[in-house]
């Protein structure tokens, strides 16, 4: 980790900030909770700017392409053309629902060449009956709201545990009758900020001329793909 912190460590930092060190308005439970809640934003904040910090990379199952437990994206999906590391060669992806339309369905040995997200699943085409592919993806953030003290907290740097401390600070220092505003102009941001994301992700499959004209079972644009 480049900057580890624990949880136990973070909660107190946040309660002394706060100036609510040593009161029980909040318990240990809820600290957590806001700490939880922030680190989401600090990795959708990091991994929104294009940062690849948190990406993780995992060997494909042609046997089970269901996504990994903790996916949030795919960034790419590569073939190993030799060993165990490579080299390799990038698949073009992930398609659009017109270009699918050419390539489903199609198997026989060929090594793929391109890849799509299909129903919680990771789909490769022409579909590979052997071969080495490698799955590079960004992860969901670390749950933290239920943490022990010990837990370490991968705040990036000083500015990510300055985000964490100061933004979770902020939020139990408000208590009041505008309680209720504070929660739904959190609410309505939290929305704004989903629709954002998913109009991102659909933007990766918008449509685009269908390729009519065939070439060895693909479309013409994709005569690079190996025979």
């Amino acid at each position: 980790m480049a900057s580890s912190v624990s949880v136990g460590t973070l909660v107190g930092r946040m309660k002394r900030r706060a100036n609510r060190d040593g009161d029980n308005q909040l318990d240990d439970t809820e600290w957590k909770e806001l700490l939880g809640e922030k680190y989401e934003e600090l990795h959708a904040l990091v991994s929104e700017k294009g940062s690849r910090y948190f990406e993780t990379e995992v060997d494909v199952d042609l046997g089970d392409l269901a996504l990994p437990d903790d996916w949030m994206s795919t960034i790419g999906v590569d073939a190993v053309l030799s060993g165990s590391t490579g080299p390799r060669r990038p698949l073009y992806g992930p398609i659009a629902v017109q270009d699918r339309t050419y390539l489903v369905g199609i198997a026989g040995g060929d090594p793929a060449c391109a890849y799509g997200l299909e129903a919680g699943n990771l789909a490769l085409y022409p579909t590979p009956t052997a071969g080495s592919y490698k799955h590079l993806y960004l992860p969901q953030p670390i749950d933290y709201s239920s943490a022990s003290d010990s837990t370490a907290v991968d705040a990036i740097n000083v500015y990510g545990r300055k985000f964490l401390i100061w933004g979770v600070a902020a939020i139990a220092a408000y208590r009041g009758s505008e309680a209720q505003d504070r929660a739904l102009a959190e609410e309505a941001r939290a929305k704004g900020d989903l629709e954002y994301w998913a109009c991102q992700v659909a933007m990766t499959h918008g449509p685009r001329r269908p390729i009519v004209a065939p070439w060895a079972g693909r479309p013409p644009s994709w005569r690079w793909c190996p025979r």
